[in-house]
């Protein structure tokens, strides 16, 4: 009877320790709310890294205006778009701009070079050979970032674009989700209350379009948010524009951990909470860098009063983060 108790008792053990083994062999499918943005022009086969976003869960995800729309491409050509030429602002439910549908096209230089007003592009309504859309996220696509890249991180066409601001520096993006259906995002909760001077944020980007998303810690230097125009060095002077920032500050040696590629990366505080996007920076004299964030303090409170005619957005945007408990 002992016997065969311990036999019984042995194969429970080896049974459970088998099953442990496996759990712990088993690749994790919880996969990060950060992720790439790349981007696949018209007649291309590949994507190219262009920045980053952030996936607030029902389909909708957040990146930079600079992102998901052709200026970051132009701007860094030194293409001087003219303001009345720019797409500053967009609203699905407003018909008020028309250019989302457009294309500019760049013109071949002009042996006329007297003629100073002349301008290096056209606008279309038609995409020709060497357009590149208004709307840049119809070659866009959002891929989560995990650990080690698998087939559980899928590359997800974006959908439609629902809203974007200049000023704000924000972008709101409808994903095709379909084939998020497998895979496990925990989104963050928006956190409406400011920012503050001296408090710790962690930065997720893929800086220099590096994958997985490269995590940082900045400490914030501002008291309060202002309108900032951008300080990078790569964009021509004349093409640099404000929108509404507060600055922090990485470390020496850790300056890399924020880069190109890094728009549109999410910015939380202590308590997990979506406190804002990466939008510029720039290196200091000392070895450190300002990380400048276009905060959720400002841009959420203007996205719930739009208006924006998406159930799904406006689930995200009501919803309240979970009550602090201390």
């Amino acid at each position: 009877m002992k016997k065969r108790l311990w036999v019984l008792l042995y194969s429970v053990v080896c049974s459970l320790f088998f099953v442990l083994l496996c759990q712990a062999q088993l690749p994790s499918q919880q996969i990060d709310a950060v992720g790439i943005v790349l981007l696949n022009p018209q007649g291309q086969k590949r994507f190219e890294p262009i920045g980053s976003a952030v996936y607030l869960g029902e389909g909708i995800a957040l990146t930079n205006w600079h992102i998901a729309t052709n200026a970051a491409l132009l701007i860094l050509q030194g293409i001087d778009v003219k303001t009345e030429d720019q797409l500053l602002s967009y609203q699905i439910n407003r018909t008020d701009n028309a250019r989302i549908n457009d294309w500019i096209c760049l013109v071949a230089p002009n042996a006329d070079r007297l003629n100073r007003d002349r301008k290096p592009y056209r606008i279309s309504a038609t995409n020709t050979e060497g357009c590149i859309p208004y709307n840049l996220t119809q070659w866009q696509a959002f891929r989560p970032s995990q650990p080690q890249p698998s087939s559980l991180s899928p590359t997800v066409p974006m959908k439609q674009l629902l809203f974007l601001d200049r000023d704000l520096e924000v972008a709101v993006v409808k994903l095709d989700t379909h084939q998020f259906d497998r895979i496990d995002l925990s989104p963050p909760c928006l956190e409406s209350k400011p920012i503050e001077r001296g408090e710790q944020l962690t930065i997720k980007s893929h800086a220099y379009g590096r994958y997985p998303a490269i995590t940082v810690t900045a400490t914030v230097q501002d008291n309060k948010p202002a309108l900032r125009i951008d300080p990078d060095p790569r964009v021509p002077v004349e093409n640099r524009y404000a929108a509404m920032s507060i600055v922090a500050i990485l470390p020496h040696g850790e300056a890399d951990a924020v880069g190109p590629g890094s728009s549109g990366g999410p910015v939380f505080n202590r308590q997990g909470r979506l406190v804002g996007l990466v939008w510029t920076g720039q290196d200091l004299p000392d070895g450190t860098k300002e990380v400048w964030i276009t905060p959720t303090s400002v841009w959420l409170p203007q996205l719930q009063q739009a208006g924006i005619p998406d159930e799904n957005l406006r689930t995200v945007l009501n919803a309240s983060c979970p009550v602090r408990l201390s």
